[in-house]
């Protein structure tokens, strides 16, 4: 074993959403030190046009993750894609920028999560957001921030299918919403994007690399780590593995931000877990606590398909078509290169739902189902002009796990994900199949359809389409819950965010969610991130490294101060933050 014998205040467990911020705050201050440990290479700028990203080979930059076949779904398998590079998911996702729905976090506040309301969490979402000019004229701009890391959009110029949707949804009943990420989430609105200038901002970009100018902070790309270290139910360090060689990194405090596979795959391989499932695999128990991988949530998703009588975003026009989505692009910085999503809408399947039960994002560009295994995330563009319109259920009530499949960290994790277990789930994405189509069957979207393509018009009854359901309902790419946070004997972490049964060990990520939010993540983990980032930042004032010199039966080295390092990287930010904050 090669020890980097090295002792940091803080050590951060995956660069990914909420890491970058955490690793932002705690270093920002200059009084503490803070290694960043991300088991993938840096980024790519190919990574951040949204039409490039789609065709890119990501293996390099993905975990690489399958599920186990789902019994809930026909058997269904496949790849849960979870980023390993320089701002995790982030640098792979579709960009969609959601707060959530205030009701989602006043329901995680009455479960007992003190600080969790949406009072509580609304100013930390409006401390990251830069909102670009115009986008929110008075009263309404009061809510949203213009001085953060995180540059919002939404985008101009759209396509006519675009503007014909948000019609018909109004038509069937439900209103225009101009921003869904302020007081109320119901209705149909324009898509949001972290995005600046048409181009990805991850949260490294936002948050990780200008605070690598920083001489307090380190980090180590290509890290994997493969357990935590613990005396006395104390976390003192971590043991990563990086070019072939183990090393050991210890700290005053670790934050896991692995994500809601990673990190309760770290924790059990660190012996916090189920013991019999832990004594089965030959790990020692250091915690009894069997709710680690628990309570996996995914937002089950579906993409009905629309065949049209005019060109959309599909390449189906030949080398001019893409000629003037590039020249749209270069000159606006909009249209199907920056993203082929354009609206969103939440909706309620029925009037009994007190609450948006839906999301619905609209896509011009038109995809099918296929089971050829080589195709990209199981789908194929139709070769003619088409839009779908994907949507998952915001709140599903079935849950699913994670195990580890043996002690050796190199292993994949099995991924359980039982999406459709509760009938009620599906009974919901059938409402939201027959929604669908009483919007594609209004004017103005009406007159721009030639036919359904999927789930096709020979699908009518009830149980034809819970038939379809369970045979094409497919990931969001949404996990959350595998390390629930409350205030029960049962749950990983305490609001606060550490972990139950070990002193020093926090978690900050989409695990730490008791239940699923109304929208995409990528916004609620930076949050979450800026919200533990400040608590520990607070709390630990000055500096703590050289408390670890003392503790008994662990040998230090001095700790040397610590330089900005990432091997092969820069630390300029394509994100251009703001300097308020």
């Amino acid at each position: 074993m090669h020890s980097e014998q090295r002792t940091w205040d803080f050590i951060v467990v995956g660069a990914g959403s909420a890491g970058c911020v955490v690793a932002d705050r705690l270093s920002e201050s200059g009084a503490h030190r803070v290694l960043v440990l991300e088991a993938g290479p840096v980024d790519s700028w190919l990574m951040k046009p949204a039409a490039i990203s789609w065709f890119l080979d990501l293996s390099r930059y993905e975990w690489g993750y399958w599920s186990h076949p789902d019994p809930s779904r026909n058997m269904r398998k496949e790849q849960w894609r979870r980023g390993r590079v320089l701002g995790g998911t982030s640098s792979i996702n579709g960009m969609e920028y959601v707060r959530g729905a205030r009701s989602d976090y006043d329901r995680w506040a009455a479960m007992g999560n003190a600080g969790w309301s949406a009072d509580d969490v609304m100013p930390l979402f409006r401390s990251m957001e830069h909102i670009e000019p115009g986008f929110h004229p008075a009263p309404d701009y009061a809510v949203r921030g213009d001085a953060g890391a995180v540059p919002i959009r939404v985008p101009r110029g759209c396509h006519p299918v675009t503007d014909a949707f948000i019609k018909s949804v109004q038509a069937v009943g439900y209103p225009f919403n101009k921003d869904y990420n302020a007081a109320e989430q119901l209705g149909v609105s324009y898509m949001q994007f972290n995005q600046r200038h048409g181009m990805r901002c991850s949260s490294a970009e936002a948050f990780l690399k200008p605070a690598m100018g920083r001489q307090n902070v380190a980090v180590q790309t290509d890290a994997l780590v493969q357990k935590l270290l613990i005396q006395n139910r104390r976390v003192i360090g971590v043991q990563y593995e990086r070019g072939g060689e183990i090393h050991v990194a210890y700290a005053g405090d670790v934050i896991l931000s692995g994500g809601a596979i990673n990190t309760p795959k770290i924790l059990m391989l660190s012996g916090i877990g189920d013991p019999q499932a832990l004594r089965n695999l030959g790990i020692e128990v250091v915690v009894d606590r069997p709710a680690v991988g628990k309570n996996m949530q995914e937002h089950p998703l579906i993409r009905p398909t629309y065949r049209t009588k005019k060109p959309t975003y599909n390449p189906s026009e030949g080398l001019l078509q893409r000629a003037r989505f590039l020249a749209k692009f270069i000159f606006t910085r909009q249209g199907p290169i920056a993203n082929p999503m354009e609206a969103t809408a939440f909706l309620k399947t029925s009037p009994s739902e007190s609450v948006p039960d839906i999301q619905l994002h609209l896509s011009l560009v038109g995809m099918t189902y296929t089971d050829d295994p080589k195709a990209h995330k199981g789908l194929a563009l139709t070769p003619y002009p088409s839009f779908s319109i994907f949507f998952n259920k915001s709140h599903p009530v079935s849950r699913g796990q994670i195990r580890l499949a043996s002690a050796n960290p190199q292993t994949a994790p099995i991924i359980e994900p039982n999406m459709l277990g509760d009938e009620r789930d599906v009974a919901t994405m059938v409402r939201g199949l027959q929604l669908v189509r009483r919007i594609a069957s209004t004017q103005p979207l009406a007159g721009m359809i030639i036919g359904e393509v999927e789930p096709g018009i020979e699908r009518a009854s009830y149980d034809t389409l819970a038939d379809y359901v369970r045979a094409r309902t497919g990931l969001a790419y949404h996990p959350i819950g595998t390390c629930r946070m409350g205030v029960d004997e049962d749950a990983v972490v305490t609001p606060n965010l550490e972990v139950r049964g070990v002193e020093n060990l926090w978690i900050a990520d989409a695990s730490i969610m008791p239940d699923h939010i109304s929208g995409n993540t990528n916004g609620i983990c930076m949050m979450i991130g800026e919200k533990l980032g400040r608590h520990l930042a607070a709390m630990k004032g000055g500096s703590r490294a050289t408390e670890l010199l003392t503790e008994p039966g662990v040998v230090h080295a001095a700790a040397p101060a610590a330089a900005s390092t990432m091997s092969g990287s820069t630390t300029a930010s394509a994100c251009n933050r703001p300097s308020a904050k």
